[in-house]
């Protein structure tokens, strides 16, 4: 079935999903960069991602296999802290927990019933922070996957450089980022240019 090839784009998604600092799905995302002083003991509150990038990043993933397939409702919690001490080290346990629905039409499905689509999509449980897939419906397939992705799991050192805060050890961390009063935003630019920002990950200062 045409869907086979979604497996691997919802791989590329995860890696995205890491990379961009995820959360919810909203039509706008974010603030500027600013900088600012980030040493302090932080802890994770909401994020936002930017659905029309979203949208566009896995539109481009699935082209070949099914294009008239959509995201459907997302939801991104992030979770754990983040210490920055003023020597330069840090100790992260930042997790992204996730779901994903995707809307499968039936013409990707070829004729299949969405228990058996569910079962081939089960072989992506387990990688790149997938936990559970589930897909229902008649004809047309909406699935479901849950992930828990890290974000900052580690010790190490880091650093900043104008707007930019980079983790030595964490580079999924890596990105522009803001101070603003008791707030730290990890922003992520698209992943196409570099230069918008499409997502924001919030964390208040304890």
């Amino acid at each position: 079935m045409k869907i086979a090839g979604l497996t691997s784009m919802i791989t590329m998604l995860a890696m995205a999903f890491a990379a961009a600092g995820c959360g919810s799905s909203v039509s706008t995302c974010g603030i500027a960069p600013c900088g600012g002083d980030v040493v302090g003991s932080w802890k994770a509150e909401t994020a936002c991602l930017d659905h029309a990038t979203l949208e566009k990043d896995f539109l481009f993933g699935v082209r070949g296999s099914c294009p008239t397939a959509s995201i459907g409702a997302v939801s991104m919690t992030p979770v754990g802290t983040l210490e920055l001490a003023a020597d330069m080290s840090f100790r992260g346990a930042l997790v992204v927990n996730s779901t994903m629905d995707v809307n499968h039409p039936a013409v990707c499905v070829n004729g299949a019933t969405c228990e058996s689509v569910t079962e081939l999509l089960q072989a992506s449980v387990g990688a790149n922070g997938v936990t559970s897939v589930g897909c229902v419906g008649t004809g047309s397939c909406t699935c479901t996957w849950s992930q828990t992705i890290d974000i900052i799991n580690a010790t190490g050192t880091w650093a900043t450089s104008g707007t930019m805060l980079t983790f030595a050890g964490a580079p999924g961390g890596n990105g522009p980022y803001c101070v603003q009063g008791s707030s730290l935003h990890l922003l992520g630019f698209d992943l196409a240019t570099n230069t918008k920002i499409v997502s924001d990950l919030v964390l208040a200062k304890q």
